[in-house]
């Protein structure tokens, strides 16, 4: 099964052992080099407190609706060497630029296989008028990255492995 992390974020965390929502899913965390979703965000750190986690391995179920999980105690205070992770937020609004410096789109959102727990492409935007023509498109993840702060760079072949999306009024109207 797939989804879009905006599909995740958001959703309640309900702990079967008591029969009841905890919190909710803040963020997603993901290893950059495999691409891997290693955690949910589901408090947010403050000067007295240490964000709270939830590991993917204790998720037991990610339905439409809510995320279950056996027991409370598998929301953990999120370790100093987990900070190294990547989360979906930091990667919405970059720019994906080819090394010919060719605009390829900004980072949406991610795509994420919930199986095998693999983020399988990012979803990118050329602006209103052009998703609303064409549908946005989504770059596969089976290239290398490279992630900068304000910009993600990839070969100038990656142009031809970009899919297009499957909404837009051109499909609509059946005008392709």
């Amino acid at each position: 099964m797939m989804k879009r992390g905006c599909e995740i974020i958001g959703l309640p965390i309900i702990c079967l052992d008591q029969g009841c929502k905890t919190c909710e899913i803040k963020d997603i965390f993901y290893c950059n080099r495999n691409f891997k979703v290693t955690a949910f965000l589901v408090q947010e750190g403050g000067y007295f407190h240490k964000p709270k986690v939830i590991e993917f391995e204790h998720i037991k179920k990610i339905g439409e609706n809510a995320v279950t999980i056996e027991t409370y105690e598998r929301i953990i205070n999120m370790q100093d060497e987990t900070n190294k992770l990547y989360s979906r937020e930091n990667l919405l609004g970059l720019e994906v630029v080819t090394l010919d410096g060719r605009n390829m789109g900004i980072v949406e959102d991610i795509l994420i296989e919930i199986g095998n727990r693999r983020i399988l492409g990012l979803i990118l935007t050329a602006g209103l008028f052009d998703d609303l023509i064409e549908g946005r498109s989504i770059l596969p993840i089976h290239h290398e990255l490279d992630i900068h702060k304000n910009t993600i760079r990839v070969n100038s072949s990656i142009s031809t492995s970009i899919l297009q999306g499957d909404g837009g009024l051109k499909k609509l109207l059946s005008l392709e």
